[in-house]
């Protein structure tokens, strides 16, 4: 039987890591993939500063990418800015974005400013391919289907939240903590004060070290994720599952029963 790809999110999820063997040697059997790992093996230790890493499109592109930052490739100038100034300095561009990539970016690679033997330490070099190897891989299992990449993302990072403040700082998170929650796209509309505060109402990230939580979130995010992107036409048993009131909240339809029948 032949499985729709965007009708079944938490299917694809799943095959994710029962086939991650077969799904990796895919992934890397991409012509642009095994490409960019040529590239990279060829160049990286002719990178000895940061002007050495602008001009280099391809490590560049790979070094974003380990840090989920590769849609940021065509911003030279705010790259620089952000790998040469001191992320311990509280006026730095870094600090001032408040954006948990940047700032690993920043904290992971401000010495290659004064250590030219920066990419001749293996640590380092391992280090970019794994990030970059990892997020790349969990976008090719996106492509299966809505919500596959920010699912496996969560299941990745969720371990160390500790704060609201870090759920809504991260885009990719705070997307399946508010839909896993029920809360419509308009909620990111609301100023952040409103947004901590109703999310510290319904959500406590203490709860992500119970044991089952994290993929309890993420098997609610996707299921909502497939009810948001299928007609409930289709498929009765999705009315069950679509928006109910004025259209604020997304989740379960509660099933009125008559008792007394």
């Amino acid at each position: 039987m032949q499985v729709s790809a965007n009708n079944n999110p938490l299917l694809w999820y799943k095959l994710a890591y029962e086939l991650e063997d077969a799904h990796m040697k895919a992934f890397e059997a991409q012509p642009s993939v095994a490409r960019d790992l040529v590239t990279f093996s060829e160049d990286i230790t002719n990178i000895k500063s940061v002007d050495d890493l602008m001009e280099n499109r391809t490590v560049l592109s790979m070094v974003l990418s380990a840090f989920q930052l590769e849609s940021e490739i065509d911003k030279p100038a705010m790259v620089k800015k952000i790998l040469t100034e001191p992320p311990t300095e509280s006026e730095s561009l870094v600090n001032r974005l408040a954006e948990p990539r940047w700032t690993k970016l920043a904290n992971a690679m401000y010495s290659l400013n004064s250590d030219p033997n920066f990419f001749q330490k293996q640590e380092n070099v391992d280090a970019i391919l794994s990030g970059y190897r990892t997020n790349e891989y969990e976008k090719f299992e996106g492509e299966n289907a809505d919500g596959v990449r920010e699912a496996m993302y969560f299941k990745r990072l969720a371990g160390g939240i500790e704060t609201i403040e870090q759920v809504i700082a991260d885009k990719a998170i705070m997307q399946v903590v508010r839909v896993s929650l029920g809360l419509p796209e308009s909620f990111q509309a609301l100023s952040y004060d409103q947004q901590r505060e109703r999310l510290g109402d319904m959500f406590d990230p203490a709860d992500l070290q119970e044991p089952g939580k994290i993929d309890e979130i993420i098997n609610r995010f996707l299921v909502f994720t497939q009810v948001n992107n299928n007609d409930p036409a289709a498929n009765p048993m999705l009315s069950l599952l679509q928006p109910i009131g004025n259209g604020e909240y997304v989740g379960p339809q509660p099933i009125q029963i008559d008792l007394f029948v």
